[in-house]
């Protein structure tokens, strides 16, 4: 497979999910496209130097690098979330296609509430503002069973 080829594979299968995590961290969408055509430019200058197999990894790095370098640049109207630190850590584990298999069961595990919390903020991209209100639940009551979820869900996969 040529490089072009390749990448044309990594862009179409991976960039709703890098797109959805920029835009879950960066409010400015046009900023937000902006890092994302980042991520990808800076993966084409790559793509020889990384080992296919583990591509989507290098691509997470880049992604979640490029985020920080944004809020560095950007401090004065940006400032980093408090909880962007502990929701990247989980955030990445969610989206690698490796762990695909076991998150499914591991969510599995979860009660009904905390995996419906999950399921909305990781794989429909809603903030946790918008389950709040999907949920009919205050924001902090939200913000709690999210930090449960995610930390149950880090035992369960740590197992």
């Amino acid at each position: 497979m040529t490089d072009t080829a390749f990448f044309e594979e990594i862009y179409r299968e991976y960039q709703p999910k890098i797109s959805g995590y920029i835009h879950n961290h960066v409010n400015n969408p046009e900023d937000a496209e902006d890092l994302c055509s980042e991520v990808f430019r800076k993966a084409w200058e790559h793509i020889d130097t990384q080992n296919r197999s583990g591509f989507s990894s290098f691509l997470y790095t880049v992604t979640r690098n490029t985020v920080f370098d944004y809020f560095r640049t950007h401090r004065q109207f940006a400032p980093i979330p408090e909880t962007m630190a502990v929701e990247d850590d989980m955030g990445e584990n969610l989206l690698r296609e490796e762990t695909l298999s076991r998150l499914a069961e591991a969510l599995k595990a979860l009660p009904e509430q905390q995996r419906e919390l999950i399921v909305l903020r990781y794989y429909k991209n809603k903030t946790l503002q918008e389950i709040a209100e999907m949920m009919d639940l205050s924001y902090g009551v939200t913000k709690r069973q999210h930090k449960a979820a995610l930390d149950a869900l880090h035992g369960i996969l740590a197992d």
